[in-house]
C-alpha cells in the first residue's frame, strides 16, 4: 500500500496546538496574578478577560495537540488497520477535501476518524457515550462525540463536489466507514446506516464483497489523486 501524508499541514496543525496552549496557560497564570495582587473592581474585568481567553486558548491549543501532536495519529492508527495491502491500494491523509480517503481496486472509500474514547452506543438511531471521570478530569481536551454520520456526510460530500468539479464523478459512488481511532474506544453498535468499526476491522471491510471498480475508472482516479498528492 502507498501512502500519502500532508506533512507540512500536520507540523503545522501541531505548532498551532502548541502555541495556543502555551499562549492560553500563559494568559490562566496573568489572570490568577491579576486577580491575587490587585484583587479590587477596576482590576476585575482584566483578570476575568485573561482568565476567559486562557480557557479558551487553553481548549483549542489542547484539542489540536490530542489530534496532530500525540501519536499515534489517527491517520498512523489507520495505516496499522490497512497494513498488508499491496501497491493497489492507495490511502491518502489530508491531502484531498476529505481527510482520509482511501483508493482500493474495490472502490473509493472515505474514512472518518473519530477520536473519542469510552464505551461508545448507537441504537436506535441515536448515539451515546457513558461517563467517565478521566473524561471530566481532561474535559479541556475533550471532544464531544456530537453527530458522527452529519460529520461522515460532510466528507463525502466534499470529495463528491471535487471529483464533479473534475468531471470524474459519473459511476463512482463513495463508500464510507467511521473509524474510532483511539485504542480505548469500546464499541456497543447496533444496526448503523454503514460500518462503524475498529482498526482492526478496516481490512475485512475494504475486502468484503465481490465488489470491484473498473479499470478505467481506477486509473482516472488514480491519476487525479496522485498529481494532488504530489504537491502540498
Amino acid at each position: 500500500m502507498k501512502i500519502f501524508v500532508n506533512d507540512r499541514l500536520v507540523a503545522n496543525r501541531a505548532r498551532l496546538g502548541k502555541i495556543a496552549a502555551g499562549v492560553g496557560m500563559a494568559s490562566l497564570f496573568v489572570g490568577l496574578i491579576v486577580s491575587l495582587v490587585y484583587p479590587t473592581t477596576a482590576y476585575f474585568y482584566i483578570s476575568l478577560a485573561c482568565l476567559l481567553f486562557g480557557i479558551v486558548a487553553s481548549s483549542v491549543g489542547m484539542i489540536h495537540m490530542k489530534r496532530w501532536v500525540r501519536q499515534p495519529r489517527a491517520d498512523q492508527v489507520i495505516d496499522r488497520g490497512l497494513k498488508g495491502f499491496d501497491d493497489r491500494y492507495r490511502l491518502y491523509h489530508y491531502k484531498l477535501p476529505a481527510p482520509h480517503v482511501l483508493l482500493a481496486p474495490s472502490g473509493l472509500y472515505v474514512l472518518t476518524a473519530l477520536l473519542q474514547d469510552g464505551v461508545i452506543h448507537y441504537e436506535g438511531g441515536k448515539w451515546r457515550r457513558d461517563f467517565s471521570a478521566r473524561r471530566l478530569l481532561g474535559f479541556m481536551a475533550e471532544e464531544g462525540l456530537g453527530r458522527p454520520f452529519e460529520e461522515a456526510d460532510g466528507e463525502v460530500r466534499s470529495l463528491q463536489k471535487h471529483l464533479e468539479k473534475n468531471e470524474l464523478a459519473d459511476g463512482v459512488e463513495i463508500e464510507n466507514a467511521l473509524v474510532f481511532v483511539h485504542p480505548k474506544a469500546q464499541l456497543e453498535i447496533q444496526d448503523p446506516p454503514r460500518p462503524v468499526l475498529a482498526p482492526k476491522d478496516l481490512k475485512r471491510v475494504i475486502r468484503g464483497g465481490d465488489r470491484k471498480m473498473p479499470a478505467d475508472r481506477y486509473r482516472r482516479l488514480l491519476e487525479l489523486f496522485e498529481g494532488e498528492a504530489g504537491s502540498e
